[in-house]
């Protein structure tokens, strides 16, 4: 991994409380409270002077295009974006995570380009400021779905070499007459 301990285990310990205390009491029903309920937690964890984006409008040429992809949780540090996190919910469903991991992958071959703001529309200005994402960020995949064959998984970044020392992945498998099995791989 690549020297983010601290936000690594702090999103590690947030998505544990998410799952074992609100999914455990029914307050998860989509992939959007799924995020509130993350937000929640990781938000009550970290130090003021971390930022926390939802779905921040992220955009970077590729292939003489624009594309633009909207992340659900972006973490930043007083400099720069320390972690971006998707999420997915699909309780009753194989886990989706192509489209996920692809938008990571391009975020991380593009860090260099990339930066987040907090810049807002109305308001007196406060705290107006860039981000550039970091050159040690932590990307993570986090989703909420049915169990699968253990035997078959495969690390979900493995073909995607601007991942590689940069991934965590974070698993919550639904059962039928259980609580969800919540682990991960790096």
């Amino acid at each position: 991994m690549n020297g983010r301990g601290l936000i690594k285990s702090q999103i590690i310990d947030s998505w544990n409380g998410c799952i074992e205390t609100d999914y455990a009491r029914q307050r998860i029903n989509s992939e959007r409270s799924l995020q509130a309920a993350f937000w929640a937690q990781l938000n009550a964890l970290l130090g003021a002077n971390r930022r926390l984006f939802i779905e921040p409008r992220v955009s970077a040429k590729e292939e003489g295009e624009t594309k633009t992809v909207y992340p659900d949780i972006v973490v930043c540090n007083t400099k720069e974006v320390i972690a971006v996190v998707e999420l997915k919910y699909l309780p009753r469903g194989k886990p989706s995570y192509l489209k996920d991991v692809r938008n990571l992958d391009f975020l991380a071959r593009k860090r260099e380009g990339i930066t987040v703001a907090n810049s807002r529309y109305s308001g007196p200005e406060v705290d107006s400021k860039e981000y550039t994402l970091s050159k040690n960020i932590l990307f993570v995949w986090a989703g909420v779905h049915m169990a699968q064959n253990e035997d078959q998984h495969q690390l979900y970044s493995e073909h995607y070499p601007s991942l590689k020392g940069s991934f965590l992945e974070l698993h919550a498998a639904t059962q039928q007459t259980a609580v969800p099995e919540v682990y991960y791989y790096e």
